[in-house]
């Protein structure tokens, strides 16, 4: 499973260095608000990890930590900014949360499963930046 984890951690990355430049050149304001969200969900995850590893068999505290930046962010986003894309990361940022909350009722979801929950709405969160960011600068360009 950690393997797993990897390719798909790193595979996050990829996208992140692409999109990440993406919305802070192409983008607005919110865009580039939602950019430094990102970045700021990733670097609590750095800087956490070395006294708060990743766990998959009990609420990740580090995790849920990163996911409630994500939905403070994100929601604010969603309701200040004119965007339709907040909107969608806010809605896939409280799936990520709600993988938290399953764990910790005890559902019972094996660990990659719990996993999945955790990362696989982020990468949703980072199309909807950059479908904001391309439908920001179309716009420009229209105009």
């Amino acid at each position: 499973m950690r393997d797993l984890v990897q390719v798909g951690q790193a595979a996050f990355f990829l996208l992140m260095a692409f999109i990440i430049p993406l919305a802070i050149w192409k983008g607005g304001m919110p865009e580039r608000v939602g950019a430094a969200t990102i970045l700021a969900m990733t670097a609590w995850r750095f800087s956490s990890f070395p006294w708060m590893p990743s766990r998959y068999t009990i609420v990740d505290p580090a995790s849920l930590i990163t996911d409630l930046i994500g939905v403070a962010g994100f929601g604010f986003l969603a309701l200040q900014a004119l965007r339709w894309w907040p909107v969608w990361a806010t809605s896939l940022q409280l799936l990520s949360l709600s993988a938290h909350f399953a764990r910790w009722a005890d559902i019972a979801i094996t660990p990659m499963v719990y996993a999945l929950m955790r990362y696989a709405p982020t990468y949703g969160v980072l199309i909807a930046l950059f479908l904001g960011a391309s439908a920001e600068e179309t716009l420009h360009n229209v105009l």
